[in-house]
């Protein structure tokens, strides 16, 4: 199964802020060296993709970001949120990985 983290820096501003900027490296190291995860981002002219499919869909910036962000590396959208069941690719909740 193929995983992603979207790109957020909330971590890394609270222990910059509290003087800790060795923990993120660790945090990034556990995470993109052993953890599994990959992180995908979005070129500018995936950007400008968002705004045709948040009207198309009606989605929140967020969600618009990580429909892009599916359709263009070609994954499985998997959320609780069902303003994805709106859109073209859907979506499968976690509990259909779960066989």
């Amino acid at each position: 199964m193929r995983r992603f983290l979207q790109k957020s820096s909330i971590i890394g501003i609270i222990l910059y802020q509290k003087n800790a900027q060795h923990l993120f490296s660790d945090f990034i190291d556990d995470l993109f060296g052993d953890g599994g995860i990959t992180l995908f981002a979005l070129g500018s002219e995936d950007m400008k993709r968002l705004e045709h499919v948040s009207l198309s869909f009606k989605l929140d910036f967020d969600d618009a970001y990580r429909y892009v962000v599916a359709e263009k590396f070609d994954l499985v959208l998997v959320s609780f949120d069902k303003d994805f069941g709106r859109t073209e690719k859907g979506r499968i909740e976690p509990k259909d990985l779960i066989s």
